[in-house]
């Protein structure tokens, strides 16, 4: 029986932990990742502890309640004007030293706290030891160990959370001993009724404070200027310098010892990050991603292809001769079968990538690129939407939100689509697999590479053609190394491969279908498919595409999986198994056409899900056009060029 609900709220750094821990507690499976940035906005789960019921609420990784971007936004805002019951702040326990800084604001604000200290076997490993009972005695709050990644502590923590709750503890602010000035000033706003926790807020940041000033108080606020200038340094700067020695004195008195640093990290960073060693180090890993992704694909990509095809047959002996048959063989069959072979490549990429991020060297492939970016009107922070868009660009688009300058933001979100999603995988798959069988994983490196390089070069050019609002710093934290749970690599290739058979279930199977029935009717005479692929091959042929090709390349607009469904219908009446489908595309294109149809695919207009992101973030159907404009332009010159480059080459 439930007896009351509470609202819990999840706050912390950037990379601190904080989402494994809403998923753990929740049952949720978010996504996260050994860098900052995954969480934008906030997010909400619920559990049931002890007859409790929790609504937890995951707002986004901030360093400061005080400043501007939009992460900050979202968890100020709603701790102003949503106040949780509890606000469960979540630490790494190997870097106190920045972490409890936030901490020291939400207790000045008064709200009802609890720590949660994650990593704490990191930091005893990193030579970091934590006197728990010590820190929570002298902070006033319950301390408690954590572990996102494991079940380790979470009874011993939600036991804590409702104890918390259910005992309706008043919490005390906490008054920080700022430079004398600086507490002036704050005493005089307090003597004016203002707390003391929004005249701080105020003098931070002055222009985002959301709450009234009397005269009085507004006549006081003129004092900032003559502070500034007598000390050569911000209020804001002030302030911090505060609170940081505050924490510095916390750690002090409650004996928090360094007994040693992880060498072993250092010397990787030293190698990965070396300045003529990290990009060739970053080169290789990805090939070796598309090689393997490849090679070790292939084996059980072929026994589903075996399945689908016993399937075909057994059909085709046990249902007499019909319409229906004809739908369920070279229709869905053919349709849905033909891209689900290729699952275990989708999964073996997305495995390779959650690697990445989850060991930390993600985000030192951000530190190395950045430089780079900086060159085409972009830095560091547009990585992840990039990197997230080789999984798809729908929530690599919204991932973009976490860019404050608009000029870069507006420019990740139109060059995000040149990121090859995995939705064109199996296209690139299966013709690399056709022409290019001893050296498929080269050839993926070089398309994936060739759609990063047009971006860029997409980039630079938007980047003298709209005016920069601001420059904004990127400054990085760089994750420790870390050992990728196998729970969490676990869940996350789940959600991939049920988004990918929930795709071939519905969008696929619907675009199988349609393509079966225009390439069936009318009977008797040319089919609508041919009628449309005749009549739209004069625009192709330069490219060395068919009339088949030319079809499956329309049904992409849906969804680029069903291109490799609308080429298994196609060619159906000529190949009765997987094998003969791609032994029917290879006598129909030569190795340039089947290349130029891959650079095609990688580069032409975006899917009907990514057009509508697209309309929806930037706020304007403009924006969505024209990606759709560049990229139609760029396939085709680009197709066009490898085409009759390899005429000559291949």
């Amino acid at each position: 029986m439930i007896e009351r609900s509470y609202t819990v709220a999840l706050i912390g750094n950037p990379n601190c932990g904080k989402t494994s821990l809403f998923n753990q507690l929740t049952g949720a499976n978010q996504r996260t990742g050994n860098f900052s940035g995954v969480t934008v906005s906030g997010r909400v789960g619920e559990c049931v502890h002890k007859g409790v019921r929790l609504r937890i609420v995951d707002l986004p990784g901030i360093y400061s309640l005080s400043q501007n971007r939009s992460e900050e936004r979202v968890a100020r805002d709603y701790l102003d004007d949503e106040p949780p019951d509890l606000v469960l702040n979540v630490l790494d326990a190997g870097n106190l030293g920045r972490h409890l800084a936030l901490t020291s604001q939400l207790m000045e604000q008064g709200l009802p706290l609890l720590l949660a200290l994650n990593m704490l076997d990191e930091a005893e490993r990193n030579g970091v030891k934590l006197d728990l009972s010590a820190l929570s005695d002298a902070l006033g709050v319950p301390v408690l160990p954590s572990d996102g990644r494991r079940k380790l502590y979470r009874e011993r923590l939600l036991d804590a959370v409702v104890e918390q709750l259910q005992a309706h503890v008043v919490s005390r602010s906490l008054r920080i001993d700022y430079e004398p000035h600086v507490n002036a000033l704050l005493q005089q706003l307090e003597d004016q009724c203002l707390p003391r926790w929004q005249s701080v807020r105020w003098l931070e940041s002055e222009d985002d404070v959301r709450f009234d000033l009397t005269a009085e108080q507004q006549a006081l606020m003129k004092t900032r200027a003559s502070i500034e200038s007598e000390h050569v340094l911000s209020i804001a700067e002030l302030l911090s310098e505060g609170r940081y020695g505050w924490v510095h004195g916390l750690l002090h008195r409650v004996g928090v010892v360094h007994t040693e640093r992880n060498l072993a990290d250092d010397r990787l960073d030293n190698l990965v990050l070396n300045r003529w060693l990290g990009l060739p180090i970053l080169v290789a890993l990805l090939w070796l991603m598309f090689e393997t992704t490849f090679t070790a694909g292939a084996l059980p990509a072929d026994w589903i292809g075996l399945g689908v095809d016993w399937f075909s047959v057994q059909l085709v002996q046990l249902m007499p001769a019909s319409l229906l048959r004809d739908v369920l063989v070279d229709g869905i069959f053919a349709g849905v079968g033909g891209v689900l072979v290729f699952l275990p490549n989708v999964v073996l990429l997305f495995l390779f990538m959650e690697l990445l991020e989850q060991s930390g060297y993600m985000a030192r492939a951000t530190f190395l690129v950045d430089r780079m970016l900086s060159r085409v009107g972009l830095h560091g922070k547009a990585l992840v939407p990039l990197v997230m868009g080789f999984g798809c660009n729908v929530p690599a688009i919204m991932a973009t939100r976490s860019i404050e300058e608009p000029r870069a933001r507006l420019i990740t979100i139109l060059i995000n689509p040149f990121m090859s999603c995995s939705a064109r995988l199996p296209v690139l798959l299966l013709l690399a697999g056709v022409f290019y069988p001893d050296n498929a994983g080269t050839v993926l490196f070089g398309i994936y590479t060739l759609g990063v390089l047009v971006a860029l070069a997409c980039a630079g050019v938007f980047a003298r053609v709209l005016p920069a609002h601001y420059d904004e710093t990127f400054i990085m934290e760089l994750p420790p190394w870390r050992m990728p749970g196998l729970r969490s690599l676990l869940l996350h290739l789940w959600d991939r491969s049920r988004d990918f058979l929930t795709k071939a279930g519905t969008v696929i199977l619907v675009g199988s279908i349609l393509v079966w029935l225009l390439q069936t009717f009318p009977r008797g005479g040319e089919p609508l498919l041919q009628q449309l692929g005749h009549a739209l091959t004069p625009l192709f042929a330069p490219l060395g595409f068919s009339w088949h090709e030319t079809v499956a390349l329309l049904s992409g607009f849906i969804a680029k999986e069903v291109i490799v469904a609308s080429l298994a219908v196609v060619y159906q009446s000529s190949a009765e198994n997987s094998g003969q489908l791609q032994q029917a595309i290879g006598q129909s294109l030569p190795p340039s056409a089947g290349l130029a149809f891959m650079v095609y695919t990688l580069l032409y207009m975006p899917c009907l899900a990514t057009l509508a992101v697209i309309r929806r973030e930037t706020g304007r159907w403009a924006w969505a056009g024209l990606s759709l404009v560049l990229g139609l332009s760029l396939a085709w010159v680009f197709a066009w060029i490898t085409f009759h480059v390899g005429q000559w080459l291949l």
